[in-house]
């Protein structure tokens, strides 16, 4: 099992975050705010939102809002045993914090974000009930800063354009099956992560976890003789302590709903390579370590893998 969507159109999420790890420099400072939206971006289930979090003693709250349009495509047919996979697409995220107070000055920090990312692998499915995934993606991201205090030192970090990226190699084991029309299902994603940032500041290499459990329901209804399904999951993302330094959070747990309907036999393009598709309405909350909160709302297409 890997991941289910091939293009996710992200709308609005909300989430609220509070954390009590003190930036005690610029530099660290920036690599939380940075390796935050970074990350955020790279995780399926945090990769769109509006984040809030405890500014603690760097000043005001940060408040970062992240649009994620990326996407995979699955080659071949559910019942194939080897099925590649490509990733791709790009994002937007903004980060802001009022009246920080780092650098013995108060400024404000803005950071505007553009990011691409791009990667594949291949899906093993031994049996139809048991699933392999091993992939790779990197992601790219440049950041114009901007920071209307007069520390050089913040300035430096915060009033320039900079880049940072994040390299994912992950690998995915996941169990279905069927009980009564019901499709419950189980996944595990383990990842080791790297991240690069700008000005020669130190890398930050670690490993997090994705557990998700779940179910899809039987047809509910039809619309224009398609059929509609639910999908409701529950999901939880797990950083190491290595890694974690460098994002404001430790541990999330998001539950949620998702609406699908099948709209891939209307779609008889390229031999009808997306006959397989459902458009899908997805409601998410989330809640985690340090005050972690939030919900997230979203559109997208995804591939029907059972």
């Amino acid at each position: 099992m890997t991941r289910s969507h091939y293009f996710s159109m992200a709308a609005i999420a909300v989430l609220s975050l509070s954390q009590t790890t003190h930036a005690k420099t610029a530099a660290d400072h920036y690599k939380q705010l940075l390796g935050t939206t970074v990350f955020s971006a790279d995780n399926l289930y945090l990769q769109t939102g509006w984040y809030h979090m405890d500014g603690d003693d760097t000043g005001n709250d940060p408040k970062m809002t992240n649009s994620n349009f990326v996407g995979t495509y699955i080659f071949g047919q559910n019942h194939d045993t080897w099925r590649p996979f490509v990733t791709g697409g790009f994002g937007f995220a903004n980060m802001k914090q009022n009246r920080s107070t780092l650098g013995h000055t108060t400024g404000d920090i803005g950071l505007d974000s553009i990011y691409y990312q791009f990667g594949g692998g291949i899906n093993y499915n031994p049996t139809p009930n048991l699933s392999l995934a091993f992939g790779a993606t990197g992601l790219w991201m440049n950041t114009d800063g901007d920071y209307t205090g007069t520390s050089e030192i913040m300035q430096h970090y915060f009033n320039q354009k900079s880049d940072t990226s994040i390299y994912d190699f992950f690998t995915t084991i996941g169990y279905n099956t069927e009980i009564n029309g019901y499709k419950p299902y189980a996944g595990l994603t383990l990842h080791y992560l790297s991240v690069n940032y700008d000005f020669g500041l130190s890398d930050t290499d670690g490993w997090s976890t994705d557990m998700e459990a779940g179910v899809y329901t039987p047809t509910l209804t039809t619309w224009h003789d398609l059929p509609v399904r639910a999908r409701l999951f529950t999901a939880a993302t797990l950083l190491d302590n290595d890694f974690s330094t460098d994002v404001l959070f430790d541990n999330a747990y998001s539950s949620g709903a998702r609406v699908l309907w099948k709209v891939g036999p209307m779609i008889h393009i390229f031999n009808d390579a997306f006959k397989e598709t459902e458009f899908g309405f997805n409601l998410q909350g989330t809640v985690g370590d340090n005050g972690l909160r939030g919900w997230k709302a979203s559109l997208g297409f995804y591939i029907e893998k059972f």
